[in-house]
C-alpha cells in the first residue's frame, strides 16, 4: 500500500512513481497559514511574538489529524471494503510536484497501470482506457 506499483523514468528524466489504492481519503485543504500577527512596535518584542505564532500555527493542526484519525479514515475503509473502484495516481516529485489520478475497476486496474506507465515513458499525459480522469495537480 505504501509502495508504488511501478516507477519509470520520461524522455526528459523526471522520475514518476504510479501507485494503486483502493482506500481514498476525502481532500481536504491545510490550514490557514497566516500567523496569528501579534501588532507589537519593537524587534524584541517581535522576539517574542514569533515563538507563539508557531505554537499556535502547530496546534492548529491536531483538531486536523484527530479528525483525518476518527472520522475520514473509517469512513474510507468502509467505502473501500463495499465498492470495487481502485485509484491509480501517478506523482512525481522533482523538480516539482506533479500528479494525474483516475479510478478504475479492479478488473481493468493492471491495464491502466500498464497504460500509465507506457504514457509517461512515452512522455505523453496518459490518457487510459477503462479509467475515468479524477484530477491533476
Amino acid at each position: 500500500m505504501f509502495r508504488p506499483s511501478a516507477r519509470v523514468t520520461d524522455p526528459h528524466g523526471r522520475e514518476w512513481e504510479i501507485y494503486a489504492s483502493k482506500l481514498a481519503l476525502p481532500r481536504r485543504g491545510a490550514p490557514d497559514p497566516t500567523p496569528v500577527g501579534l501588532s507589537v512596535p519593537s524587534p524584541r518584542a517581535d522576539l517574542i511574538a514569533a515563538p507563539i505564532d508557531g505554537i499556535v500555527y502547530l496546534l492548529s493542526f491536531i483538531p486536523r489529524l484527530l479528525l483525518r484519525l476518527f472520522v475520514d479514515l473509517p469512513v474510507a475503509i468502509v467505502r473501500a471494503l463495499r465498492s470495487d473502484s481502485w485509484t491509480i495516481e501517478a506523482i512525481s516529485w522533482a523538480p516539482f510536484r506533479a500528479s494525474y489520478t483516475w479510478t478504475t475497476t479492479l478488473e481493468h486496474r493492471g491495464q491502466v497501470l500498464a497504460q500509465v506507465e507506457g504514457g509517461l515513458a512515452r512522455g505523453e499525459t496518459p490518457r487510459p482506457r477503462n479509467a475515468r480522469f479524477v484530477r491533476s495537480d
